[in-house]
């Protein structure tokens, strides 16, 4: 039995090895579509204007919010996001003087296409630059920046058009599987490059036409303007960045956030991070820099009250989903995980005889047992409603369980904003209260149907465990709140005029009596 498991396993691995690059390559090359919420550049104060760019045949929507200093840039934004991931960049950016292009990229938001492709995209983006150069209100200074994916798209931008007077990127990606850093263990050598290889083979494959070269190879058509790179954390995006910037020519800046995870290093260190953005377009479009001029942004409150100086329902910045192919999969590999971590412990301390059945009356014990189940679901969101007020200590109200999106399954909703630590363990507390500890009682005293019970559990937090999946490498102070329609989160600018938690509320309601 052991033998048979333990080639199930292997199995399984090698199943995932190869399905999970091919998955992401067709994700890739036809994301899920995140088209723009309500929020437009008015909700920070700015003039804008509704943009259609004709491209190849695609129609790309966007904003364009004048310039006052005669520069402008154009924002390109990651992959299976849109326009409104880079609104705290255009907001800094256009309380500076900037014009500003917040754009949707090809297949994404609101523009035309389903299929993406890089080169495509690059082709875009010099479309973009050259409707900028155009505007009477640019004078002939014109600059790109890009988080992720977009920051490739502009590194390439800029090699093609020597127009462009800079580019800055935010923890771009590879271009080609040169770009990757030299493998630094057993992890890279024998999982994470293989897997890129296949990743960029299946690519090449979905989206042949025109291809990407190395992001290298861009920075060396650079030709002395000014380069800006940025990244996040201390593994394999700071390792990519670093190799990255050694490949590029003066003049060229690298600023590091360790702190933060990919995307997220304006909301971990806002002023800072303004001012660099600030300062460096300032140099690369012959703009003063005025300090002053970083903006601090408008926070949203967390806590069981608005904050004091709280204006309008807070706006989610950004967010963390996953597609729902991928969260399938994602959910389905909790029923193996959870067989065996419970079964397999159980066959091995009391042996493999099948469970026996109440004797006198089997269907009515099996239909029990299966009504049991179903039971298991709605305690399982009631234990999830527990943890948002006993760990999440929400206010009275604010979580409640209704009706979700598909069909009649119930699911919690709550609208406070907490930070992504609290929120994990949140996700945690119904899989480990239901599942993991029947699991293990049912293991020490040999009972089957507990082990069933903590199995099926497990298997029901598979949802749970997609948004945790989600959420790897976000900082645990980050305000966050569930996406309202899929697997993962919203998440929020941590600023510092955030409102108190409830129990400091509490405490300084008692001294306020």
């Amino acid at each position: 039995m052991i033998a048979v498991l333990a080639v199930a396993l292997v199995i399984l691995v090698l199943l995932g090895a190869l399905l999970r690059p091919l998955l992401a390559a067709w994700l890739f090359t036809y994301p899920p579509r995140v088209r723009p919420a309500d929020r437009t550049p008015a909700d920070w104060g700015a003039a804008y204007e509704d943009v259609t760019l004709g491209s190849d045949g695609a129609q790309l929507r966007g904003w364009y919010m004048p310039s006052r200093n005669g520069a402008a840039v154009v924002l390109l934004h990651d992959h299976g996001t849109n326009r409104l991931a880079l609104a705290p960049h255009a907001e800094t950016l256009s309380h500076a003087g900037y014009g500003v292009l917040m754009l949707d990229l090809r297949a994404h938001g609101r523009s035309d296409g389903r299929r993406f492709n890089r080169g495509a995209a690059v082709d875009d983006t010099l479309a973009a630059v050259a409707w900028v150069a155009r505007r009477h209100d640019v004078r002939a200074r014109v600059a790109v920046l890009g988080v992720g994916l977009g920051g490739t798209l502009a590194l390439h931008a800029a090699a093609r058009n020597a127009f462009i007077r800079g580019a800055a990127a935010d923890g771009p990606l590879p271009g080609a599987l040169p770009d990757l850093p030299p493998p630094s263990g057993v992890a890279d050598r024998l999982w994470r490059y293989p897997q890129a290889y296949l990743f960029y083979a299946a690519l090449e494959r979905l989206a042949p036409d025109p291809r990407l070269p190395a992001n290298a190879h861009a920075l060396n058509r650079l030709g002395g303007r000014p380069l800006l790179l940025i990244s996040a954390g201390k593994r394999r995006e700071h390792r990519l960045t670093r190799h990255l910037f050694a490949a590029a020519g003066e003049p060229k800046t690298l600023y590091e956030i360790p702190d933060a995870a990919h995307a997220t290093g304006w909301a971990v260190a806002p002023e800072e991070y303004d001012q660099q953005l600030l300062a460096f377009f300032g140099r690369a479009l012959s703009v003063e820099y005025r300090p002053e001029a970083a903006t601090k942004h408008t926070a949203p409150p967390m806590g069981n009250a608005p904050h004091p100086a709280a204006g309008p329902a807070p706006q989610a910045v950004g967010e963390r989903t996953v597609a729902p192919a991928a969260a399938m999969m994602l959910s389905f590999a909790a029923v193996p995980v959870s067989l065996l971590a419970l079964f397999v412990p159980y066959q091995l301390r009391w042996g493999l005889a099948p469970p026996r059945l109440p004797a006198g009356r089997p269907v009515a014990a099996l239909l029990g047992f299966f009504g049991l189940l179903l039971a298991g679901l709605l305690l399982h969101e009631a234990a999830h409603l527990a943890a948002y007020y006993v760990i999440g200590r929400v206010p009275r109200g604010t979580a409640r369980l209704g009706a979700g999106h598909v069909g009649l399954a119930p699911r919690v909703r709550c609208t406070t904003l907490l930070p992504a630590r609290t929120y994990r363990a949140i996700l945690l507390a119904p899989g480990v209260l239901l599942g993991v500890v029947p699991g293990v009682v049912g293991i020490a005293v040999g009972s089957w149907l507990l082990v069933v019970w903590g199995v099926w559990m497990l298997v029901a937090s598979g949802g749970n465990l997609v948004t945790l999946w989600a959420m790897r490498g976000l900082p645990a102070g980050t305000p966050v709140r569930a996406h309202p329609t899929h697997a993962g989160c919203e998440f929020f600018a941590r600023r510092e005029c955030v409102g108190p938690w409830p129990s400091q509320q509490k405490e300084a309601a008692r001294k306020d009596r």
